[in-house]
């Protein structure tokens, strides 16, 4: 009779310390998330940054070396075109800018990895409680 209630301490000792183990590592898989998002973002606005920058900067010295270098004639046409250009060329980066950003949502591995544990401990989530 003795042997029932110590089986039953070590039991729920086990599965105590098996719920803290899991705990303990989906934190850790929670931080790591976090910190892998953070450092995807802080290299996409470096990234837009730079790019916005030096599209401004040549775009403005191409435009200004037009002007300086070119008959008035030339200039208008060329202007037109550069305009055009830089245009298309704005639109075209927006666009590949948006589909580099697209990336797994923040938590989804966490979230699928907790659905397992969940199942894994008997808890299943069509039964209520």
């Amino acid at each position: 009779m003795s042997e029932g209630p110590l089986n039953f301490a070590t039991r729920s000792r086990q599965v105590l310390q098996q719920v803290l183990a899991i705990g303990q590592t989906r934190l850790e898989m929670l931080g790591l998330a976090v910190e892998q998002e953070r450092l995807a973002l802080s290299r996409e606005l470096k990234l837009a940054t730079i790019t916005i920058v030096c599209a401004w900067l040549a775009g403005t010295t191409l435009t200004l070396w037009v002007m300086v270098a070119l008959p008035q004639v030339a200039r208008v046409w060329l202007l037109g075109v550069l305009f055009a250009l830089f245009g298309i060329t704005a639109v075209v980066s927006y666009r590949a800018l948006r589909q580099a950003a697209q990336r797994e949502r923040l938590f989804t591995r966490l979230a699928a990895q907790l659905q397992l544990d969940r199942i894994s401990l008997g808890d299943h989530p069509g039964e209520k409680p």
